[in-house]
């Protein structure tokens, strides 16, 4: 046994060098005799995380120090990480009580998402901290599957709109796992939104995962959107890696011309120097489209086309 003082007035120091110590040898109870609210805020949760860490053991050591010192967040922390039901469900009756940290609350009730209520949940979504909003999405991913889409979307829509990318990146993150057009066509409205950099390549990814002929229309859409622009390639590469709908894509690349809303000399500079990687000294791709023209495009070189766009996509996994 390892002796310990039950004040904060014990050594610091001498914590940490028991806390590091391979393996430790600190027992449950020696955890939490070493724990009190006066010492330094990592000291403590350190001695907490140790106390979680011992699971069945560390349960009613813990729920000592909470009856004792009151539900601290470090406390909260380490009571779910026993992964005990009595955890549970003393965690849980803290959902009533307003003098708890909410936030550490939410974060230590993460293991048993599906059972927190979805108003709740709402509660944490709209609430204007960043932090209180992620943790609201990490509950929310418990529930995602068990919801409509125009829930899901409804639930999303205060993140969508929230100018700190984080925030914004885990909802576009949560629609992506779902494959319906509606929520397709909301992370194509943000593409066309004009958002920060990183939730813009968010969106553009999860739209590129979904990978339905909805989701590939959309991104045909939005290239359209954004042609001559710098995002107008990153879109392109894009498509050419929705490798199972490329039949789609070639004949909305034939519509597209018939109609005369594309042209090869807009297509032209997106290709410049791009080459097959089994043709390194093969004619690079815009000699090829100045010497076809639209005619060629819309037989086999329109093949060839597509093909070029999924062998660069493929060349730069």
């Amino acid at each position: 046994m390892v002796a310990a003082e039950p004040v904060p007035c014990a050594a610091d120091a001498l914590v940490w060098q028991h806390l590091g110590q391979r393996p430790c040898v600190l027992t449950a109870q020696e955890l939490a005799r070493f724990f009190h609210p006066g010492r330094p805020q990592e000291l403590r949760s350190a001695l907490a995380e140790r106390l979680g860490m011992h699971n069945e053991r560390g349960l009613q050591p813990c729920l000592a120090l909470i009856e004792r010192y009151g539900p601290q967040p470090e406390l909260l922390m380490a009571l779910a990480m026993t992964h005990q039901p009595a955890a549970r469900d003393t965690l849980f009756r803290y959902l009533d009580d307003l003098g708890v940290d909410r936030l550490a609350l939410l974060r230590a009730l993460a293991g048993w998402g599906r059972q927190v209520p979805l108003p709740v949940i709402e509660e944490a979504l709209q609430h204007p901290g960043q932090a209180m909003r992620l943790a609201g999405v990490e509950l929310l991913q418990f529930h995602a599957r068990l919801l409509t889409a125009q829930q899901l979307l409804k639930l999303s829509e205060p993140l969508l709109g929230d100018v700190r990318p984080p925030v914004a990146m885990a909802a576009v993150r949560l629609l992506q796992r779902r494959n319906e057009p509606l929520l397709a066509g909301r992370l194509a409205q943000l593409l066309q939104a004009d958002p920060p950099q990183p939730v813009w390549e968010a969106a553009l990814h999860a739209l590129g995962c979904i990978a339905t002929e909805t989701s590939i229309t959309l991104l045909l859409d939005c290239w359209l959107a954004c042609r001559g622009t710098p995002r107008a390639m990153a879109l392109l590469h894009q498509l050419g890696a929705q490798f199972r709908h490329q039949h789609l894509l070639r004949q909305r690349l034939e519509g597209l011309l018939q109609e005369g809303r594309i042209t090869v000399a807009e297509v032209r500079p997106s290709w410049r120097g791009w080459r097959t990687p089994q043709q390194t000294s093969g004619p690079d791709l815009p000699k090829m489209l100045a010497a076809e023209g639209n005619a060629g495009l819309l037989g086999n070189h329109l093949q060839r086309l597509t093909g070029w766009i999924l062998l660069e996509s493929w060349s730069r996994l």
